[in-house]
């Protein structure tokens, strides 16, 4: 029986459903409102290519009734992380990047894990820088007398107190010197600074220490005084951003193939306080609010660290859903919301900003080439809507006076730098001063001769000019059967043409820009250089051989020499001595010297 006949079974209830293959394995879990409705709904769109694909590989459908649909929600993100069906949205496995763990215990340690099993810990994290997390759990040492010691207390107590309490960094729970509801408040507090709560923490500090002072204790007070400054010496390197208790995430997201790269900005009290850096893989081409509501419900279930507002540039797919969700796990509201102020579209920019930097760090760690070279090409790649980094590209440009000794020439950067290799020039047949049909005729003629000479194609041709330019070489391009991109770069404005007649300006410190006017100009620069040869040689020859005794061999090994007719002038008579002889130098000099 096909999966689409027992749909009708299907209870209309909250819940979650999964499709398995013929191999019995989940290849997608989703969750529903309605799990009869929510299914019946992947097989009627039989338009949509990517819920064609995931029905046609379904064989069996499973489904599990929750309460509500939040549970439903909660299930759902669960069963994805763990089972990792083929067609779900997948966020990267986490358990490469360290956590902060604080354990459920009585008197709870505090160290990093890897290890993300459900033991009712507390979970801080990932850092995905590990120098930032171990400098976070110094400080919290440094500042807290947390216990390091793996006791199972109370259960199990050592004789005495270890050295830890003798030097202040420990307050002996397991001599019973503090009881587990004071140990759990400096818990508490530990978990402020850990969520980048910095400023009531320093309130709390401060009435810690007055307390103190008043009561005569001013070791104690000197503690927490000390504790108080250190405190302060790490805020002080965080960026303050504006004034203000707003607690809010930025999230700002790229495509990278079938790669999802997410950026996670984490603002408490005004000072950026943490940077997320995650990706999902997403095997089904979802729609970014799609891709947001996975990553939200991902991201932020696993962890305590919500704010009070996460800020997109878009909203997620069921955003009212998620938002209960997340006030349940918190306690309190959350908002997904659009920026609504300068300050928080300055805010979402600065985030973005950190994701182009990350992109750009990304590509070139996949194509092997470091971040300043990959910039503009991955610029490039973006403005001309490229498949593939342009690491090789062609450019193409023609010289000639009046249609007479045109030349077209092919220059070739490989990685942003010039690729001697792949530099050409032709003797354009082409005559008169038809521009386009001389591109079209060049343009053709190197892709012949890259294929005959077993070359790598250009991954994108470079045309100087505009429209016309262009559409003369994508002519050749067709007529020959070629399939490699091309676009036209017009001096005038600087802007770039592209093969469906669409115009693409880049910004003026663009590095893309400029690489595509580096490549513009050595093209110019290469055509003309071979112009002015053949120019120079044509019009030398004839004056040399009106000379009594040179002909068209004399005349020739003259100009490979010395280049021009004027450089031969003014030569010495012993330099055209060593290649025609005294008696020709002094002829030769004799009749240029007329003119």
């Amino acid at each position: 029986m096909k999966p689409r006949d027992n749909i009708n079974t299907l209870p209309e209830l909250p819940g979650i459903y999964i499709f398995k293959d013929s191999a019995g394995r989940d290849i997608y879990i989703g969750k529903a409102k309605n799990i009869r409705d929510r299914v019946l709904g992947h097989f009627r769109s039989t338009g949509d290519v990517k819920e064609k694909k995931l029905t046609s590989s379904t064989v069996d459908i499973e489904y599990i009734v929750t309460d509500s649909e939040p549970e439903a929600l909660i299930l759902e993100a669960e069963l994805v992380k763990k089972r990792q069906p083929r067609y779900n949205i997948l966020l990267k496995d986490d358990k490469k990047f360290p956590w902060i763990k604080i354990t459920n215990e009585p008197y709870p340690r505090i160290f990093s894990t890897r290890n993300l099993n459900q033991d009712g810990s507390r979970l801080f994290g990932p850092y995905t820088d590990n120098t930032a997390l171990k400098h976070t759990l110094a400080l919290v040492k440094q500042i807290f007398p947390v216990r390091t010691c793996r006791q199972q207390l109370p259960a199990k107590k050592p004789s005495r107190p270890c050295l830890n309490h003798q030097i202040g960094r420990c307050l002996a729970p397991c001599q019973g010197k503090i009881s587990p509801e004071e140990y759990r408040t400096m818990i508490d507090t530990i978990v402020k600074y850990i969520s980048g709560r910095n400023r009531e923490l320093v309130h709390e500090l401060e009435v810690l220490r007055d307390a103190a002072s008043k009561q005569l204790d001013f070791e104690q007070a000197a503690h927490w005084r000390d504790q108080l400054q250190n405190l302060e010496r790490v805020t002080a390197g965080q960026k303050i951003i504006f004034k203000g208790e707003m607690c809010a995430d930025f999230i700002a997201l790229a495509r990278l193939k079938k790669q999802i790269v997410f950026i996670v900005l984490s603002f408490r009290g005004g000072r950026l306080v943490a940077r997320y850096d995650r990706a999902i893989e997403d095997p089904l081409g979802s729609g970014d609010p799609e891709l947001l509501s996975s990553f939200i419900s991902q991201h932020y279930l696993i962890s305590l660290t919500i704010p009070d507002n996460i800020i997109l540039e878009i909203l997620p797919e069921g955003s009212n859903l998620l938002e209960e969700v997340l006030l349940n796990f918190k306690g309190t509201g959350v908002s997904l919301k659009l920026p609504s102020n300068n300050v928080e579209k300055k805010l979402l920019s600065f985030a973005h900003k950190q994701l182009a930097s990350k992109m750009d760090e990304l590509v070139a760690g996949r194509e092997r080439l470091n971040a300043k070279t990959a910039k503009p090409l991955i610029e490039v790649q973006q403005a001309l809507g490229l498949d593939k980094l342009p690491r090789l590209v062609t450019a193409f440009d023609i010289s000639n006076i009046s249609g007479t000794d045109s030349v077209g020439s092919a220059v070739c950067f490989k990685d942003a730098r010039p690729y001697k290799a792949g530099y050409r020039h032709f003797k354009i047949g082409t005559e008169g001063t038809n521009d386009t049909a001389m591109i079209k005729e060049t343009v053709g003629r190197y892709l012949d001769h890259v294929r005959e000479a077993k070359m790598d194609m250009p991954d994108l041709i470079l045309v100087d000019g505009g429209l016309p330019q262009l559409n003369s070489a994508l002519q050749s391009k067709r007529e020959k059967g070629y399939n490699i991109p091309m676009a036209g770069l017009a001096k005038r404005m600087e802007e770039l043409f592209l093969e469906d007649g669409s115009v693409v300006s880049l910004p003026r410190n663009s590095s893309g820009l400029h690489l595509m006017q580096r490549l513009r100009d050595e093209a110019h620069r290469f055509a003309q250089r071979y112009h002015h040869a053949l120019r120079a040689k044509r019009t030398g020859n004839t004056r040399l051989v009106s000379i009594k005794g040179v002909g068209p061999g004399i005349s020739g090994r003259l100009l490979r020499k010395f280049g021009s007719v004027k450089r031969i002038s003014s030569a010495s008579r012993e330099d055209l001595a060593e290649i025609v002889g005294a008696t020709m130098a002094s002829r030769i000099l004799q009749e240029l010297e007329k003119e």
